[in-house]
């Protein structure tokens, strides 16, 4: 009877083990995802800051109340997206080691916002160039 209670406490612990290295590399995987996304918009903010100036000088001469409107909108995107970036870039931490679940969930969380911050990058850099085509 003891044998068969010390070889489940064994397989117990193995399998237990066994998801911790499932996890650093799920957490390395999901790191790298989200570094992938950060990396691939990251470039494009200096776009954004060209065009939220660009935006900003049409602004500054427009006088159609609906285009002024409209140019508004796509200014405040302009900045959101520029003050996001670099929000999540500051507030961002690596998971240190031992990996546990409590990382796999940060990581997942940082993956959402960093998904949602590169549509909202790619969004207001459209609008941003249409809006100057249509001048």
């Amino acid at each position: 009877m003891k044998n068969y209670v010390l070889g489940f406490l064994m397989m117990f612990v193995f399998s237990c083990s066994n998801s911790v290295e499932d996890e650093k590399i799920d957490i390395k995987t999901l790191e790298k995802e989200v570094m992938d996304i950060h990396d691939e918009v990251m470039p494009r903010m200096g776009e954004v800051v060209f065009l939220t100036d660009a935006i900003d000088s049409i602004i500054k001469v427009e006088k159609d109340t609906i285009k002024l409107k409209e140019l508004n909108l796509i200014h405040e995107a302009l900045v959101k997206s520029d003050k996001d970036m670099m929000h999540w870039m500051r507030s961002y931490e690596s998971p240190v080691q031992p990996y546990d679940s409590s990382s796999v969930n940060y990581i997942n969380k940082e993956k959402e916002k960093v998904i949602k911050l590169r549509a909202l990058i790619l969004k207001s850099i459209a609008d941003g160039k249409a809006a100057i085509q249509n001048q």
